[in-house]
């Protein structure tokens, strides 16, 4: 049986990365629900972005979940989160909505 998984996300903070091509990096608070809705998994991950793409730090990913199939999961969940919110993402800090 395939296990389940539903996603919460908060912007932390969007910072410059200076990097020549227009980047910032988004820190991101997610925190990673079963399908019994029982808290499984908390952490802060960082996020790259500019106009070519939306890019996690699999660094960040890894050294905080175990699980290879949530790793992805994960990955595919955060850019599909900043995705919409990438021409709002201003630098600086954000208050928690949650």
């Amino acid at each position: 049986m395939k296990e389940e998984f539903s996603f919460r996300f908060q912007v932390k903070k969007v910072e410059e990365a200076y990097d020549g091509n227009e980047s910032r990096h988004v820190h991101v608070l997610a925190k990673v629900f079963d399908q019994e809705k029982e808290l499984i998994h908390e952490g802060m991950y960082r996020v790259k972005f500019n106009e070519i793409g939306i890019f996690p730090f699999p660094a960040d990913i890894a050294g905080q979940v175990q699980s290879k199939a949530l790793q992805r999961l994960l990955m595919v969940e955060l850019k599909r989160y900043i995705k919409p919110q990438r021409k709002f993402l201003t630098p600086g800090e954000y208050k928690p909505v949650w």
